[in-house]
């Protein structure tokens, strides 16, 4: 392999950017990987950001390793996403005509360098042939910075810290009211994104450069969509493979998109986790990632005549632990089946029930939510630093926040039968708040016979928000409203014998910012301005709160 460091690459602009080229010693030119990196790309080649240089070589290919706009070896500003249009363009049509290339070119790289590849293949470069973005969001606004309307802080600061060359610890951080005066990142190039996303709490006009759900016309070649159930980016996944299948702008770009959905949190591809493993998940069943890319692009580079045979979907179904082959997500057999919350007004530590049917007269729910004190976050797709309140991403044990006074838990009797849920997830909520506004967050668990609660899935909706994104509208204090939490997605197999569970409470703290209760533009206030609000959840004839599953029937 010959490797030639800080490549100059010309932008349009007269920016010259760098990249590390991995190339095999042969004669003949070759096709090109391009990858496009945050994180350093002296450091990024090899999984899980872009693609290992000497696997790439080994399959007869060249890897072009780069350092996006302002980061590290290249010159430039950096700001998420701006000119990763543009400057992928410019970096594809840049590869193609070199003397080791043989004019065919693809991209790879997960997360960050995944939306690079989306953003550079709607600009149309003639030589790309096909993308592999692995565990990346359709959206800047939808399920990156913000979920819900809820401001994703845990992941946002995090990622901030990393952009500005930090590695400590965020507690402190995580903590620090207002949002929009954090300490960490005074005189820091980072500080000027990260305040520029609290200033648009909204889907406003500025996150509409960086949609990718804005673009799929535009994009001609195919994509291998990776995606995690515990990833924060599950959602934009599954919706750019969606996306792309029904309105690529070419029928090879539509015809030839695949998915491949594992138990996999953001940072990982494998399926152990602090306090789960997924039993036959073993490195003899593991899927090898880097094989199916390679795979997967001389598939495409070879141009074949013909794809439609293949199966267009792959997903690990959690519960009965073992891979799945399908014709299409989401699955049209799937079936919405709601499942209703009861009580007798007892939902706070664990007494609330959940079934199929429908309930008559019952009293309400209701806690006490303060955000001096939020129910914290536990497990679920999140990325979070390593050790933080002892959390982490995936299925973790919901017990120790299911024992809150101020959470609500519903939970089904034990499943004669198993019960497959694949699909979307949304819980439709029937609820009061004392506040001018407030969250809603729900919990979706697979409860087994020991009495552990395996988290499948999270979602919030921010008050305000229930009736759209596009403003912010006021709440009613006291007035019974409808609140629709999207929860994206799980593909999970409640065994007999295990209970669904549904959790209702109002924070997920650091995963999403805790809401003052307040109802003031967001990142404005201070500790001392934070109110406690008692939250009311309705279920009965008129208002029956339910969680929608999608169930395959046998």
């Amino acid at each position: 392999m010959i490797t030639d460091r800080d490549v100059s690459i010309p932008m349009r602009d007269g920016t010259v950017l760098r990249g590390d080229v991995y190339r095999p010693q042969a004669d003949a030119p070759v096709p090109v990987v391009v990858g496009r990196t945050v994180y350093d790309k002296r450091r990024s080649p090899t999984p899980p950001a872009v693609l290992d240089p000497e696997r790439a070589v080994a399959a007869g290919l060249a890897l072009v390793c780069q350092d996006v706009r302002g980061q590290h070896a290249s010159d430039g500003d950096f700001y998420p996403f701006r000119t990763d249009g543009p400057d992928g363009y410019d970096t594809v049509e840049w590869a193609a005509i070199q003397g080791w290339c043989d004019g065919r070119v693809v991209m790879a790289g997960r997360s960050y360098s995944g939306g690079a590849q989306w953003l550079a293949a709607a600009e149309g470069p003639p030589h790309l042939r096909a993308i592999a973005p692995m565990v990346n969001g359709s959206d800047g606004y939808h399920g990156w910075v913000y979920q819900g309307g809820a401001f994703q802080l845990g992941f946002n600061l995090f990622w901030a810290q990393m952009m500005a060359g930090g590695r400590g610890k965020l507690d402190a951080a995580f903590r620090h009211l207002p949002l929009t005066e954090v300490p960490l990142l005074d005189e820091n190039p980072a500080a000027s994104f990260y305040r520029d996303w609290l200033s648009h709490p909204t889907r406003d006009d500025y996150w509409e450069p960086i949609a990718i759900n804005s673009c799929y016309g535009r994009v001609q070649v195919p994509a291998l969509c990776v995606g995690g159930w515990y990833d924060l980016f599950l959602g934009g996944t599954l919706e750019n493979f969606a996306g792309l299948r029904a309105r690529g702008g070419s029928a090879a770009a539509r015809r030839g998109t695949r998915l491949i959905v594992g138990p996999w949190a953001h940072g990982s591809t494998f399926g152990a986790y602090p306090d789960h493993s997924f039993e036959e998940f073993g490195p003899e069943a593991a899927v090898d990632l880097a094989a199916a890319q390679l795979e997967f692009f001389w598939h495409h580079l070879r141009q074949p005549a013909e794809t439609a045979g293949e199966p267009a979907v792959r997903i690990f179904v959690m519960g009965e632990n073992r891979w799945r082959d399908e014709a299409e997500w989401p699955l049209a057999r799937a079936q919405d089946v709601r499942w209703f919350i009861h009580s007798t007004g007892d939902a706070a530590l664990a007494g609330g029930s959940l079934s199929s049917e429908a309930p008559a007269d019952e009293p309400p729910d209701s806690y006490v939510y303060d955000p001096n004190d939020p129910a914290p976050t536990l497990g679920g797709p999140t990325s979070l630093p390593a050790g933080f309140m002892q959390t982490n991403s995936g299925p973790l044990d919901q017990r120790p926040v299911e024992e809150r006074q101020d959470v609500l838990v519903y939970s089904s009797e034990p499943l004669a039968e198993p019960l497959e849920v694949i699909g979307h997830l949304r819980v439709v909520l029937h609820a009061a708040t004392t506040a001018a506004d407030t969250d809603f967050v729900a919990k979706l668990s697979d409860v087994d016979h020991e009495g552990k609660s395996r988290i499948l899935a999270e979602g919030v909706l921010r008050a305000r928000f229930r009736e759209g994104f596009d403003q912010a509208r006021p709440v009613e204090p006291g007035a019974p409203l409808l609140y629709e939490i999207d929860l994206v997605a799980t593909a999970n197999v409640f065994l007999p014998g295990h209970r669904i569970r549904l959790a209702i409470t109002s924070s997920s703290f650091p995963r999403f910012d805790r809401n003052t209760n307040t109802g003031h533009e967001l990142g404005t206030d201070g500790p001392e301005d934070l109110l406690s609000a008692r939250q009311t959840v309705f279920h009965d004839a008129d208002r029956a709160s339910h969680v929608v599953l999608p169930v395959i029937s046998a």
